[in-house]
């Protein structure tokens, strides 16, 4: 019985619309966590807060996909192949706002992207990862 929990799940794992769900996951939790740790002033970032909000707004967006790719209103693949790309541009862009905003940002914030990038790098390569393999649809 264990045993065919354990093989379900990894079946899931394996299907882009599971893993759009979970990238839809995540793209709230960065955008929550964005507007209401990081814009909203309680913890100092040394970022500008429309820099944060944009931000923000880019998660927003990139859930705002996964829920059209989850409905089916576009094709799996693509959209996974589309977020992946996505996501590998947004910690491209992170790195960029660290780098250029490096004199100013606090260790607080540093630590933040720290974490945001170690989750959303794998979970891009994660996507890329399963397009190369046949998969069910749910």
């Amino acid at each position: 019985m264990i045993e065919n929990i354990i093989r379900n799940i990894q079946i899931l794992l394996q299907t882009p619309l599971y893993v759009l769900a979970i990238d839809l996951f995540g793209a709230i939790a960065t955008s929550l966590a964005t507007t209401f740790l990081l814009a909203s002033g309680r913890m100092p970032t040394g970022l500008p807060t429309w820099l944060l909000y944009s931000s923000a707004l880019v998660a927003l967006g990139f859930a705002c996909f996964d829920v059209a790719a989850i409905f089916q209103f576009l094709d799996a693949r693509i959209a996974l192949a589309t977020i992946a790309s996505l996501n590998l541009s947004y910690c491209l862009a992170v790195l960029v706002v660290v780098s250029v905003y490096r004199q100013d940002i606090t260790q607080f914030c540093l630590f933040y992207f720290c974490i945001e990038l170690a989750i959303v790098i794998p979970l891009a390569w994660w996507e890329l990862a399963i397009l190369k393999k046949p998969f069910a649809s749910p």
